[in-house]
């Protein structure tokens, strides 16, 4: 089972800075105009310390941390807790959707020997980011997100007379409101931790600082001979959210294609026709539909000129998705035929260009994907859906990972809210 415990976390102080002006996404979504925005609505806006814009990042980084918590900006709480968050919003259409769930220190251990299992495959770019950061400030300004099982809503029961207490923290923050209460009950902890007993949990986002992790955990254990396991470096913060909870929400990432040298449209669309039936639709918004209902593996293709919308449907016919060794549960994702089959062998783009990002840009929005190659800014664009809660838990707990930028769990965990501490105690 998932070792877990209650923390002291490491919280803004309320009386010195308005909660909206000092949040921030998550580093990796946090784009050089984004990161000037956040940068001039507060001097205490946690990217200064996730994405500092500084010539030494770390290093400023950790002198404004160490600055904060003197000045009483950051405060570490008195006392152990679970923190319980609620995050509500609203679909286009109109419904809200909250999605609740709990943070808590979990124990590290290395994925998929023990409780813990990832999904997606990691880049060493980004974990020698992180663990610099880590180096310098011995610290975590983000959750962990992963899932669990609690099918009778369990935790929801334990959770829901805290909700209807003063939160620490209410606040929206790009059209998602996010409340957080700190529970210090007994109680509270020993349900969490008799819930997850003999689970295996799923690391939905934020793989490459879980990694980070390991590492720097490792690198502690070489400096502290008195070590005993307990410390908080060797526990990572983590959000819970339950895989049954009608407010954890997949969305797709969408695929652009850009400065391929020779690329012909009309080439792309013959070789497309060998394995996938082609149907144009007159909109993108027609298009969209059409995806969301195909019944079998399925893509939008967008180009400049006519089809500019196409509805692409697999029929397989003698080509063989996946790579070799790759297993059939993977091999047969919809991300994994769009990129073996149409990006690396039909358009030419090796999977060590894709890891790179050359030729190959992600998008969240299906209307930003339109605009790309409306604009002559992209040459052609996929769009997705995105997969399914079932099919990211078996290949998770198979020992399998899927492809970079396969999920998008949305919305984002917010940087800044609850702030973990690797010294001292916890």
């Amino acid at each position: 089972m998932p070792d877990i415990k209650p923390f002291r976390g490491i919280l803004y102080d309320r009386r010195s800075v308005e909660a909206k002006d000092v949040m921030a996404p998550p580093y990796d979504v946090i784009g050089a105009e984004l990161r000037r925005a956040l940068y001039k609505r507060s001097p205490h806006n946690i990217v200064r310390l996730i994405l500092s814009d500084a010539a030494d990042p770390y290093a400023d980084a950790q002198h404004s941390f160490d600055a904060w918590k003197r000045a009483g900006v950051l405060v570490q709480q008195e006392v152990p807790a679970l923190y319980f968050l609620m995050q509500t919003f609203a679909l286009p259409g109109g419904k809200v959707v909250r999605r609740k769930g709990f943070v808590a220190a979990c124990l590290l251990e290395e994925f998929s020997k023990g409780t813990v299992f990832p999904h997606e495959r990691t880049l060493s770019g980004p974990k020698e980011d992180r663990f610099r950061l880590m180096e310098a400030t011995h610290a975590m300004f983000s959750q962990i997100f992963s899932l669990y099982s609690d099918p009778k809503h369990v935790m929801d029961a334990v959770m829901e007379p805290w909700l209807a207490r003063a939160p620490l923290f209410d606040l929206e923050y790009d059209d998602v409101r996010n409340t957080l209460w700190a529970c210090d009950d007994p109680l509270a902890t020993l349900t969490a931790v008799d819930l997850l007993r003999d689970q295996k949990v799923v690391v939905a986002d934020g793989h490459h600082r879980y990694e980070t992790a390991l590492r720097f955990r490792d690198t502690q254990r070489l400096k502290n001979p008195a070590h005993t396991g307990k410390e908080p470096y060797n526990f990572v913060p983590m959000f819970f959210a339950n895989i049954h909870d009608p407010g954890l929400l997949i969305f797709p990432t969408h695929r652009l294609v850009h400065g391929l040298e020779g690329f012909r449209q009309e080439d792309l669309v013959r070789e497309l026709g060998r394995s996938f039936t082609i149907e144009e639709h007159p909109t993108a918004e027609s298009l969209t539909s059409a995806l969301v209902g195909a019944d079998r593996h399925a893509f939008g293709l967008l180009l400049a000129r006519s089809p500019k919308f196409s509805l692409l449907e697999w029929n397989g016919g003698k080509v063989v998705p996946g790579r070799p060794g790759e297993p059939q549960i993977v091999s047969q994702l919809d991300v994994s035929i769009l990129h073996t089959v149409i990006i690396e062998r039909i358009l030419g783009i090796s999977e060590e260009m894709q890891l790179r990002k050359l030729n190959l840009e992600y998008v969240r929005n299906a209307s930003e994907a339109v605009a790309a190659v409306a604009s002559g800014s992209a040459q052609a664009g996929f769009l997705m859906n995105a997969p399914r809660m079932d099919q990211v838990r078996v290949i998770a707990e198979s020992g399998c990972t899927m492809p970079q930028k396969s999920t998008y769990f949305y919305p984002k965990l917010l940087s800044g809210l609850v702030n973990y501490s690797f010294d001292g105690r916890i």
